[in-house]
């Protein structure tokens, strides 16, 4: 056997065991958050931010997959014509997999304009969950896009990437191992 085969036979069984390691989905929970009365000098049940989170199952890939994490709203009541405040806020949502859990942190910040009120986010940090021998999980939550209202309310989706590593088993390691040292057998006896 030549050295480009077995150097060929030991990445086609790398990636095979590392498929095969990662062949389960993953169940996301997503947790809810509200904040109201965001930017009143008073206290009013308008001007209310909502995210309502639910269940993601993702399927074990090495290609990162764009999901829906839940949905959001912004209600706006009577508008401030004079208001001064620019308060930030931030939004921390649970996400639990497997039993274990992690927030991310949504920073985001009221102001008014006179006839519309606004809020924008930043971009939160993913969020890596390690599960040892079974790999990485990483959610980048996408920020949503600024948000401005006359009066109504508006709604939307919350969107992230979730990007799955797998960790390749031992056994996987002892064969690549062994087949660079087949590699380097061969080459030195031929060499010989």
């Amino acid at each position: 056997m030549s050295p480009r085969s077995i150097l060929r036979c030991a990445a086609a069984a790398l990636a095979g065991a590392t498929v095969a390691g990662s062949a389960n989905a993953v169940d996301i929970q997503v947790g809810s958050y509200e904040q109201t009365g965001i930017g009143a000098e008073f206290a009013t049940p308008y001007d209310t931010f909502r995210f309502t989170g639910g269940t993601v199952t993702v399927a074990a890939s090495p290609v990162p997959a764009v999901v829906t994490l839940g949905s959001y709203s912004f209600e706006v009541g009577p508008n401030c014509y004079s208001c001064t405040l620019t308060p930030s806020y931030d939004a921390m949502v649970d996400l639990t997999i497997d039993g274990v859990t992690q927030q991310f942190d949504l920073p985001y910040a009221w102001y008014s304009s006179g006839p519309s009120d606004f809020l924008t986010f930043a971009t939160p940090k993913p969020v890596t969950f390690d599960f040892d021998s079974l790999g990485l999980v990483t959610i980048a939550v996408d920020a949503p896009p600024t948000l401005s209202s006359a009066g109504a309310t508006i709604y939307g989706t919350m969107t992230a990437t979730v990007t799955m590593t797998p960790v390749p088993e031992p056994a996987t390691f002892a064969l690549l191992i062994s087949g660079l040292g087949a590699i380097g057998f061969v080459a030195r006896r031929r060499r010989g």
